[in-house]
């Protein structure tokens, strides 16, 4: 819509806002976006959030949403008062994994339901996790969520890629992501990790399932992070590459998407030669290099006609809004929009309202931008925030023509812009090396000794050894956390005890762990800040 309008709708406000009853007081207006014939007004439901993972339009017509931290809330779309209803006391959060998604009982009516699906640490002696995922349903009481109760358990999972989302299908069955959790047997069905799975809501398996006493639906996923179903009853999953190749994907029963073997499109020589003896279904979408392709919906209303018939689709790494046009089959793109790019930051996921209102939460404040900070340079401060995205009525027009110089008018983007990229080698330059020497020889030298050989069958020794190069996250919570008691170090046991060094900050730990990983011939990858932050949460 053009500009040149809004003095005229600033007038038709002002006669409006005139007459009749009070309205309620606006949300903060953040920006507009000028599409061809509709203005959107963007503006601030709620901030403060920490970790946001789910957000959802729930049958009671509030929102709702999850944080990594095990918290569910329930916030007024129209105020933004948001109230803490619930959590899971046992949440494993750390990095990427915690509580994930959310969504409702069909039948909420009869069975007032919220299912909640997250992730959990089953206790070792080796030190090392052994990270697991369940789904389990509360009941709404109209105030508080009750106890969990388990619905479905013992999902492989990983510090990483441990999916999800989940939807409820016209057919009344519960559809879940799970990630590959860094494991083999993503196209294996009988193995839960890298999969669709189909459920009763009760958490049984489907008696018409493809297989039979098996929840697989889907398989060869990597990481779907956002499923939605649409009108016709087709079902979208977006899912994350690795360093390439984040997908969109058409889910049909019992099809395998070729995850590891075959990544976005069938066009490597060795994917062809993979896809030439397994029957591969290839995405519709695949985008190289990866967007961080995040929360997914699907546009059916009015309110936004540029939009109908459209997925909405968030990025995490891409910072934007991608309106991805379906053919009339609903099997193809036909179109491909991006709007406010690097505005507002890293998008985790969206919902619609009824009316067609579009919901954004950001995740600027989640441990991504700390291990790659040289891929956010102006990334939004924290903490995080949930958007409204609205068709502009009279009111609103004239409220932003009202800013003028002050209004932030934005547009569809012409075309991606460019993105640094994920280069996880983290190499140290000569100054973290000297760093990190400095605090070893204060720190661990008179135990380990100045050249990493430890002490004999006393002291274990720091050089060729899967304890300092191997599991990153394994050497960080050893050294925070201290050791005390028989470890096996080489296949040799030693029997002491190293103090705790958590009162070190996150870049002195992150120094010396740097230089012993890559000192005496260890030849390992550097250690940042980021997850040295990111461990600590665990010692909390």
């Amino acid at each position: 819509m053009s500009r040149l309008l809004l003095p005229f709708y600033l007038t038709v406000g002002l006669v409006l806002g005139s007459v009749g009853t009070v309205a309620a007081k606006p949300l903060p207006y953040v920006a507009h976006v000028e599409l061809a014939d509709t203005v959107l007004e963007i503006s601030e439901v709620a901030g403060g959030l920490d970790g946001p993972w789910e957000l959802a339009w729930g049958p009671d017509d509030f929102l709702w949403l999850t944080q990594l931290r095990g918290v569910i809330s329930r916030i007024d779309p129209t105020t933004g008062a948001k109230t803490d209803i619930g959590a899971i006391p046992d949440v494993f959060h750390r990095k990427s994994h915690g509580l994930l998604s959310m969504t409702f009982s069909p039948d909420w009516a009869e069975s007032p339901y919220v299912y909640l699906h997250y992730v959990y640490q089953v206790p070792r002696d080796d030190r090392r996790e052994e990270v697991r995922s369940r789904v389990v349903r509360c009941r709404w009481d109209g105030a508080r969520l009750g106890a969990p109760e388990v619905v479905f358990d013992h999902i492989p999972g990983q510090t990483y890629h441990n999916g999800s989302r989940m939807a409820f299908g016209p057919d009344g069955k519960l559809y879940l992501t799970t990630g590959d959790s860094g494991r083999g047997g993503t196209q294996d069905p009988t193995k839960l990790n890298g999969k669709v799975l189909r459920l009763n809501p009760d958490g049984s398996v489907p008696a018409d399932n493809p297989i039979p006493d098996n929840p697989t639906w889907s398989m060869g996923h990597r990481n779907a992070q956002g499923l939605v179903f649409a009108p016709d009853g087709q079902l979208y999953a977006s899912e994350h590459g690795p360093n390439n190749d984040d997908e969109l994907n058409r889910i049909v029963a019992l099809h395998n998407y070729g995850w590891p073997d075959v990544a976005g499109f069938i066009d490597g020589d060795d994917e062809k030669a993979y896809a030439a003896n397994h029957d591969i279904t290839e995405p519709l979408v695949a985008w190289t290099p990866t967007i961080g392709a995040a929360g997914l919906d699907y546009y059916a209303a009015d309110a936004i006609p540029e939009w109908r018939g459209s997925l909405l689709l968030v990025a995490l790494k891409g910072q934007a809004l991608r309106v991805l046009e379906l053919d009339a089959t609903g099997g193809a793109i036909a179109m491909e929009r991006i709007y406010f790019q690097k505005i507002f930051g890293r998008l985790r996921d969206l919902c619609l309202s009824p009316g067609g209102d579009v919901y954004v939460i950001t995740s600027n404040t989640d441990w991504h931008p700390r291990f790659q900070p040289w891929m956010y340079e102006g990334l939004p401060a924290g903490p995080d925030r949930i958007l409204r995205l609205r068709r502009a009525d009279a009111a609103s027009l004239a409220r932003i023509a009202a800013l003028g110089s002050a209004a932030m008018p934005l547009r569809e983007d012409p075309e991606p812009l460019p993105l640094m990229s994920e280069d996880w080698s983290f190499p140290a330059t000569s100054e973290d090396l000297l760093v990190g020497q400095g605090l070893y020889a204060i720190h661990c030298a008179a135990c380990h000794s100045p050249t990493g050989e430890g002490a004999g069958d006393l002291l274990p020794p720091l050089v060729g050894t899967a304890w300092v190069t191997g599991d990153k996250g394994r050497l960080i919570r050893a050294v925070m956390g201290g050791l005390s008691g028989e470890i096996e170090v080489n296949g040799v046991t030693y029997n002491q005890e190293m103090p705790a060094f958590k009162h070190l900050p996150d870049d002195e730990l992150a120094a010396v762990l740097t230089f012993i990983r890559q000192s005496w011939g260890n030849d390992a990858n550097a250690v940042i800040p980021g997850e040295v932050y990111e461990e600590r949460k665990g010692l909390r």
